[in-house]
């Protein structure tokens, strides 16, 4: 029997679906001999989700909406291999295994916990592989591949060569190349936060470039991994912050002067989303069969309209009923433009009405007059949105919109993969909508925005800076010198400055020699949309790599972060029920992968 050999290059979550797919195959094809080589530097299954990073440190998805199995509702993917989702695998466990108290399928969890749950997935699959499968974790990092007649030659960083038929590049994160410091007093990268961090003294004053997730693990653990509690009172129930006096004070600033809003209590079962009544796949093919899109004046309006169904839904239901929301929904889906503006006109107070001008700049020129004006409504605007988090993300008629952006990120992802979009419009897109969409949508979980205010009580944090910080050096280069733009006379200093934002380099600028070789040796090259590259290598539409020259490489495939640029948004975990599109791609891969004819010759399993 001939054995064809499989290279996932990169064992976290984009590899381990892609070894799920090839399993269901083999499970499926008892004829067919597979030997399936991860190769990976670190534990199979966890990728960036380490298991001994601390428990506050969390996941940004609720534990029944994170799975690595496919399931029914995932099409042209093959067979289907039974295993639990993420909050299933933690019910299972003991409270001496782990468990977490008062475990919810509504919980997050820790990142910890999650790369656990990888980990046994990966030993699981290994557990159910039958005869005809055998599956290798080959603990080494890969620096290079090239051609050897037939075969892809993989190299690690001893220079032992492994030879491959056929090759799966799920690399996943990567750091860009080391440069030196700007200076001695900014960390450009933050993680491993408990050890990048720990520089840091009690009497220093840090100041937190970003204000979105990394900055989340940033103050995460200069507070509560220096010994400090967030605790409720029993009174009131407010959340307050009990400092242990090892925390620096703690400034944070982002370009818009906001900090992303929080994720709404979730009250949706793991497979249930907003389905698009106006941006629907359908809508999305028949603009692509015009030519590229033109988001703003395409795609943007009919998303539009179904946030604004969503919000007017609930709003309505929320004041007047179940029965007047549906009467508002049918006369809105069914009305033209100006019947819909009219519509919306009479029935709902202007005050009340949904704006994406002021989603995008909610900051009220007015309150910009001065740092106390900002910092009193800066207050209210993060109280009123952990109130509409709190509500949820059916309930409440903001979250509710905002969720549309969530849920209909496939139909989004159909518009704008392999140069859907035109190249001035997906530099938009990238620069100006994407930061939007992140903010409002896909923030942290609420819980972050109670524990931020708990501790700006506490006097720990301030994030009342304003838009547009500028920083310099002082005279002497010992502290940093920070003001908003629009106070210059209202300076503050640090002794260290955080940049808490993820790079996002693009193969070639990366830190591991991989894609820079590949790139070299002509296998891979960036991604342009004409003259416009949005990071990323190219890929065909079933997901293999483009040569130099640019020409499908017939037997290699790169999933998830290596074609950010290529696809959109492929930095997420499979979700159950809903055809994920992480499993969709890697069950695309493997049902080509094992479609073509093997030219080597006949071996045992080893």
């Amino acid at each position: 029997m001939t054995v064809v050999k499989i290279g996932i290059v990169g064992a976290g979550p984009r590899g381990l679906s892609a070894l799920e797919r090839v399993l269901a195959f083999g499970l499926n094809h008892p004829e067919r001999a597979l030997k399936i080589t991860l190769f990976d530097p670190s534990m199979a299954g966890p990728g960036c989700h380490h298991i001994h990073q601390p428990d506050y440190l969390l996941v940004n998805t609720i534990a029944e909406q994170i799975t690595m199995f496919a399931d029914e509702s995932v099409k042209q993917a093959g067979a289907v291999i039974q295993g639990p989702n993420f909050y299933q695998w933690l019910s299972s466990l003991t409270p001496e295994e782990g468990r977490p108290e008062n475990l919810r399928v509504d919980g997050y969890y820790s990142r910890r916990l999650f790369g656990r749950y990888l980990n046994w997935v990966f030993l699981y699959l290994q557990d159910l592989a039958p005869a005809n499968v055998q599956i290798v974790h080959q603990q080494c990092e890969v620096v290079d591949i090239e051609r050897h007649q037939d075969a892809w030659v993989v190299m690690d960083e001893l220079g032992e060569r492994h030879h491959q038929d056929r090759l799966v590049l799920a690399t996943g994160h990567t750091k860009p190349k080391a440069e030196q410091p700007q200076h001695d007093l900014v960390i450009e990268d933050p993680y491993p936060v408990d050890t990048q961090l720990q520089g840091i003294t009690p009497d220093m004053t840090v100041a937190i470039q970003g204000m979105g997730l990394t900055m989340c693990d940033v103050v995460a653990e200069l507070t509560e991994g220096r010994g400090g509690q967030f605790v409720r009172s029993p009174v009131d129930k407010s959340l307050r912050y009990l400092a242990s006096g090892q925390e620096p004070k703690l400034m944070a600033f982002s370009r818009s002067g906001l900090p992303l809003t929080g994720r709404a209590a979730n009250q949706k079962h793991e497979n249930q989303q907003y389905q698009g009544r106006f941006l629907t796949f359908e809508a999305v093919e028949q603009l692509r069969q015009q030519g590229q899109i033109d988001f703003v004046n395409e795609l943007f309006p009919l998303l539009w309209l179904d946030m604004e169904y969503a919000y007017y839904h609930a709003y309505l239901k929320e004041k007047q009923g179940v029965i007047a929301a549906q009467r508002f929904a049918n006369e809105f889906l069914f009305s033209d433009a100006s019947g819909r503006q009219a519509l919306i006109s009479s029935r709902i107070p202007a005050t009340d009405q949904l704006s994406w001008q002021d989603m995008v700049s909610p900051i009220p020129q007015s309150v910009l007059a001065s740092p106390q004006q900002f910092d009193h409504w800066l207050m209210a605007y993060l109280r009123e949105d952990l109130h509409q988090a709190n509500k949820g993300n059916v309930d409440s008629a903001f979250k509710a919109a905002c969720d549309v952006l969530r849920d209909l990120r496939d139909p989004i992802r159909n518009a704008i993969d392999f140069a859907g979009l035109t190249p001035e419009s997906q530099r938009w897109f990238n620069l100006s909508f994407v930061p939007v969409m992140n903010r409002i949508a896909v923030g942290p979980p609420k819980e972050r925005i109670e524990q931020m205010l708990a501790l700006i009580d506490a006097g720990i944090l301030r994030i009342n800076l304003g838009p547009d910080v500028l920083f310099e050096t002082s005279s002497d280069g010992a502290k940093l010198s920070l003001h908003s733009a629009r106070w210059p006379e209202a300076r503050h200093q640090a002794d260290r400055l955080v940049k808490a934002k993820i790079a996002m380099p693009t193969p070639g600028q990366d830190q591991p020699p991989l894609w820079r070789n590949l790139i070299r040796r002509g296998y891979a090259r960036p991604f342009y949309n004409r003259d416009y590259h949005p990071g990323g290598i190219e890929v065909t539409c079933d997901l293999q790599l483009v040569d130099g020259n640019g020409r499908p490489v017939p037997d290699m495939w790169a999933l998830g972060m290596p074609t950010e640029g290529s696809k959109f948004y492929t930095f997420i975990v499979p979700r159950p029920g809903v055809n994920s599109t992480a499993i969709v791609d890697a069950g695309r891969v493997v049902a080509q992968m094992m479609a073509l004819k093997s030219s080597q010759p006949e071996e045992a399993m080893a």
